[in-house]
């Protein structure tokens, strides 16, 4: 890390844990890839909302047990990730 962004950092991290969060959010932003439209985002997320529910229309749904939701989403945005990194690579 450079001098430069290391003091950035140390910057970053004595701010309040409501402006680190805005900060990381704002950085994580920038690492999406900018060669996709947000509308053609959009229609990848329609696409795969419209696929979930013609999955629960079908009976393949899952069950989650109570409190489970959200270790299941994180799992879920977990492989999302993993998948997306592997087709930027």
């Amino acid at each position: 890390m450079t001098p430069t962004a290391a003091e950035v950092l140390d910057a970053a991290k004595a701010l309040p844990r409501a402006e680190r969060a805005e900060v990381a959010q704002e950085l994580l932003s920038t690492l999406g890839t900018a060669d996709v439209s947000d509308e053609a985002r959009l229609t990848a997320l329609r696409a795969a909302v419209d696929a979930g529910i013609a999955s629960l229309d079908a009976g393949k749904g899952i069950r989650i047990p109570v409190g489970g939701l959200r270790g299941y989403l994180r799992e879920r945005g977990r492989l999302a990730t993993e998948r997306a990194d592997a087709k930027t690579a």
